[in-house]
């Protein structure tokens, strides 16, 4: 098999590996912990991923690149977060992770710019994804916090408030909201965790969303993921096929 074959190879292994990270990550918030198995699939995860672009690197590397060092290390040009397009073209990362390619293949190196967070905020993920695995290469698991938020939604008549966390309503004596077919009355303060007294004909409902995030950057788990997964397998489709 190819480089690119390799590539490909790598993404298929991830999908169905993506649906034992949902399950193990549904398990752990029920459980109030995080499970090794979370940690473990989302480690595999990850270095595949990268694997995957590094291979796909290694693919356009051995088809139009050239070095003059015998074995010049190849990896995926990326930029990370703090790198606009100009400093990205003025510090050749292109140049320096994929030799020869940019002279020989110039629309290769603009397909390659295209993929970079600085061209559109869809590829936000890959920096984010690139330094945690970076970050995940020199530590045994990926830690993760658990978050909860909570939100108030008080409904009738169509009409709806809602109070997200750290908000609040305050009615003085004598004041007092009205909408659909209730009332809030005054002399109360109400939020996320103290629902209001209401009168009338209504809904008060207290929802708490309950999430993982990546402790170094406070991102949320499953959407990077996905978002990794669905966006290597379009880079590994599109430059395999130039």
């Amino acid at each position: 098999m190819g480089q690119f074959d390799d590539a490909k190879e790598l993404v298929g292994h991830c999908k169905p590996t993506f649906n034992k990270i949902e399950q193990a990550y549904k398990e752990s918030l029920h459980d109030r912990e995080i499970k090794k198995t979370l940690l473990i699939e989302i480690k595999n995860f990850m270095e595949n991923l990268r694997s995957a672009l590094d291979f796909t690197a290694h693919g356009l590397f051995d088809k139009y690149g050239n070095s003059t060092p015998s074995k010049p290390r190849i990896y995926f040009p990326y930029a990370w977060a703090s790198l606009d397009k100009v400093h990205f073209q003025s510090n050749n990362i292109i140049e320096k992770n994929l030799p020869g390619v940019t002279a020989n293949r110039p629309d290769i190196a603009t397909k390659i710019e295209s993929y970079q967070h600085f061209e559109n905020v869809a590829n936000s993920w890959l920096p984010k994804f690139m330094e945690l695995n970076n970050e995940n290469k020199h530590q045994q698991l990926t830690p993760q916090i658990r978050k909860e938020t909570k939100q108030l939604n008080i409904s009738s008549g169509g009409a709806s408030i809602s109070l997200g966390q750290g908000a609040s309503i305050s009615l003085g004596h004598g004041t007092s909201i009205s909408f659909g077919g209730l009332v809030i009355p005054g002399g109360q303060s109400f939020d996320a965790n103290n629902p209001a007294k209401i009168i009338g004909q209504g809904k008060q409902e207290v929802i708490t969303w309950v999430s993982f995030l990546f402790s170094t950057n406070n991102e949320l788990v499953l959407p990077l993921l996905k978002q990794a997964l669905d966006g290597t397998e379009k880079i590994v489709n599109e430059l395999s096929n130039i």
